[in-house]
């Protein structure tokens, strides 16, 4: 099959993504390109692509081909099938509260539908499983907060700051055994990895997830917390359109657990742009500062 265009479509941190349209009306393909340092992240997707694959209601996409021996190009590569529609997170701003809470109900339905994977122990996903596991949840969290505390440190955060996250943790670290099993945690289910299409009558749906990169095995919660903390903010039809999709929580006391997983989230991501070297959000520092503001 010939093809007739490329385009790029995100180029992030770590990779880059094409679309590459074929000849004949063929479907679209999509390339993402891992740099070498990260090229392990190339076997980790295509690992859970093809174990999400095995789930036919999770809108994933498949995995057609995948080279990192650098022998079709001198590159890493990672060819999928490409989900019709538009990244949600650009198209926000011009939706209605009404159009905000269908979609983000519809969000709320599908990451339940992830957590419906169960894992064998907690811990960062790789290529063969999860990477240095753990029996508890418990256990995984608090040696993850840990190392991005130390992180935190080691990059110039501040120290009054850091012992008041440790003792925030210290505290309220026991809501970490609520929880019983790992499922499977998207951890990046945010409205830049969301894809919407508009069905015959015009209303929004959600046709797709991508980007499996960060996943791990944990608490569903770490996975709702993140979507609350990256994508939802302080609007209410978002909120409870994501909430109501998603459906009960049966965990008592589950809007802690939430908060300490907002904190760990903000962390994480305040070490990861001061690694890499990019302007850090003063809102992150504003979120640990009243997370932790009664400590």
């Amino acid at each position: 099959m010939n093809v007739v265009g490329l385009s790029e479509l995100h180029g992030g941190d770590i990779s880059r993504v094409y679309e590459v349209k074929l000849a004949r009306e063929a479907p679209s393909l999509i390339i993402k390109i891992y740099p070498e340092v990260f090229h392990w992240k190339l076997a980790k997707e295509v690992s859970i692509y093809r174990r999400l694959a095995e789930c036919p209601s999770l809108p994933v996409p498949r995995v057609v081909l995948h080279d990192d021996s650098r022998a079709i190009v001198p590159l890493n590569l990672l060819v999928m099938t490409k989900i019709d529609g538009r990244v949600l997170r650009p198209l926000e701003p011009s939706l209605m509260d009404g159009e905000l809470f269908g979609l983000y109900a519809q969000m709320g339905r599908t990451l339940r539908r992830f957590h419906d994977v169960r894992m064998e122990s907690f811990g960062y996903l790789v290529a063969d499983g999860v990477m240095d596991p753990h029996l508890t949840n418990e256990a995984y969290m608090l040696f993850q907060f840990g190392k991005k505390l130390r992180e935190f440190r080691d990059l110039g955060g501040d120290l009054r700051l850091s012992e008041r996250m440790e003792r925030h943790v210290a505290l309220h670290g026991t809501l970490l055994k609520d929880c019983a099993w790992p499922v499977f945690c998207h951890d990046d289910f945010h409205t830049a990895n969301v894809i919407v299409s508009t069905g015959p009558n015009g209303t929004w749906r959600l046709s797709g997830v991508v980007d499996v990169e960060n996943a791990v095995a944990g608490d569903p919660l770490i996975d709702v917390a993140k979507t609350l903390l990256y994508s939802v903010g302080k609007s209410r039809a978002k909120r409870d359109g994501f909430l109501t999709g998603y459906g009960p929580i049966e965990q008592q006391g589950w809007e802690e657990t939430i908060n300490l997983y907002r904190l760990y989230h903000a962390l994480e991501w305040w070490d990861w742009v001061a690694l890499i070297g990019a302007e850090r959000p003063s809102a992150l520092i504003e979120e640990m500062e009243q997370i932790t503001a009664s400590t």
